[in-house]
This record gives C-alpha cells, structure tokens and sequence, in this order.
C-alpha cells in the first residue's frame, strides 16, 4: 500500500441521554484523519444543529494523553474558524473531525507531519457525553491512515479551559499551559453566555504579542491570514497558516491573555479553547 491513505470503519456505540460512551479505535500505522459521525434512529446523519444541541463534550485520548477535551460546538466552531483553510468549513452534517489542528496548514508535508503516528501507543480512545438527546441515536468512528511505523511526534492538541468571570472589563488569564514542547497556534475566547468581548491583548514574558485590539480589527486581521473570528468569540491568531508562524512556549514563564468584556458573559463564566502543536521540531 506504500503511502496510501486507506479508509478504514470502526465501532459504533449507541448513545443515551446524559450518558458517557467510549469509543474504542485501534492503533496502527499513522493516523491522519479521525472523524465521528453522529446518526439518528434510521441509520442517517444527524444535523450540525442536532449535533451543537444534543452532544457534550468529546474527548481524545492517545495513549492516555489528552489530545481533544472540548465540547462539540466548540469543535464545529474550530472548524468555522479555519475558513478557506478547508473547503466546506461551515461543518458537514453529523460529522466532527478530531485532527483538525493540522489543518491550520496549507502545505501538505505539514498537515501530513501532524498525523497520529502509533507505534509508541497502544490505546486510542474517544469518550463522547451524551447531553438530552432527541433526534441523535448513536455515534461511530472511522480513521483514514497510512502504512507508517512512526511514534507520535509531532501532533496538534485542542483543549477547552473553562474561565470563571462574570463582570464588565479585562479578565486576565495567566493559568493556561506553558508546555516547553508547545506551541500556541490559536486561542478561541467565547462571550459566555451572554457576554460580548471588546478587546484583546496577548502578552509573552516582558513582550506584547498582541496590543490591545478592537474585535473588528482582530477579525479583518485574521480574516487576512484565511481565517474566520466565529460570532461570539475573540480569535487570538498566533499562527497565519505558515509553518514558520507559531508561538513557542519554550522559554516562556508568564504567557496571559487580556480579554475584555463590554458585557458580562454571564454567571457560568466564558472559556477558552487552546490549539496548539506539541514536538514541533525546533530549528
């Protein structure tokens, strides 16, 4: 099969309402593609909307090291924001793809690079939470991948962290991971529940990496680089789809986020959701 991306069909799992269901996929050669696709009781596919309503949190983990821990929306919404970096990024009905960091990339020898090598893990789990769930009956998995026996290496992480903050102004975020191995490509802020961001700011030791932005100038920004700021978010871009452009961690002991808020995003808080590239090689 030599390099050959083979498809390959996994397990399906029902679902029930406010239940955990675990995923089991099997390890073997890289995987690049790792996609969920969620049915109703007749065997369809279910709906983006039915999917964002009805489906929690979805959590990846290879080799028990957390690689996607977000819930569904929030990953629909990732895909939003890679715009004209994929070719349909409004989402196709009741399906998530779980290695979406790769595709911040244009070039294929990165989003290649970027895949799950597995020789070096023996468990591939993903672990889906069933909210109340109405029209959606079941979920199953399927990987594309390829004949290659590579350890894990370089790979892309997307993990949501809830923020407590409920008031008007900036709310300072200094607690997010400053992993030596790391590199910040993008931090998704939302509004919470009823909140709307005016500003941001992103600083890295003694340096601003971003001043303090309007939310329509951060979104003409990004919009620039083929990216998509969602509605309801503030899209702190570190990277603009080149491998060149990231924001290493290496080095860095205080790395903050400064968002403020015209309006408070309500009593449960708002969240951050990091992408992030992890054994990138370093020149």
């Amino acid at each position: 099969m030599g390099l050959l991306k083979t498809f390959q069909v996994h397990e399906e799992k029902s679902l029930t309402s406010s239940q955990n269901s675990t995923l089991q996929i099997p390890a073997g050669g890289k995987v690049n593609s790792l996609f969920l696709m969620f049915k109703d009781s007749s065997g369809d596919p279910a709906t983006e909307a039915q999917v964002r309503a009805e489906i929690g949190n979805i959590r990846l983990t290879l080799g028990g090291k957390d690689v996607v821990n977000a819930p569904a929306d929030k990953i629909l919404d990732l895909y939003e924001f890679l715009g004209v970096k994929v070719a349909e990024n409004t989402g196709i009905a009741g399906v998530i793809e779980l290695n979406l960091g790769k595709l911040v990339y244009l070039d294929p020898a990165m989003r290649d690079a970027c895949g799950f090598g597995t020789a070096d893990i023996t468990s591939i789990q993903v672990q889906v939470v069933a909210g109340t769930l109405v029209n959606i009956a079941s979920v199953q998995a399927f990987t594309r991948r390829q004949a290659v026996n590579q350890n894990l290496g370089t790979h892309c992480r997307f993990i949501q962290y809830p923020q407590s903050f409920n008031s008007t102004g900036d709310h300072t975020v200094d607690t997010l991971p400053r992993d030596r191995n790391s590199a910040y490509l993008a931090a998704l802020v939302d509004d919470g529940a009823s909140g709307a961001i005016s500003h941001g700011e992103a600083r890295v030791n003694s340096n601003t990496v971003t001043e303090r932005c309007p939310l329509n100038v951060n979104k003409a920004a990004v919009s620039n680089d083929g990216f998509v700021q969602p509605s309801g978010y503030f899209a702190y871009a570190f990277t603009d789809g080149d491998t060149s452009t990231r924001l290493p961690m290496r080095g860095v002991s205080d790395f903050r986020l400064i968002t403020t808020f015209g309006t408070a995003p309500g009593a449960a808080g708002y969240n951050i959701a990091t992408l992030t590239v992890v054994d990138y090689p370093e020149a």
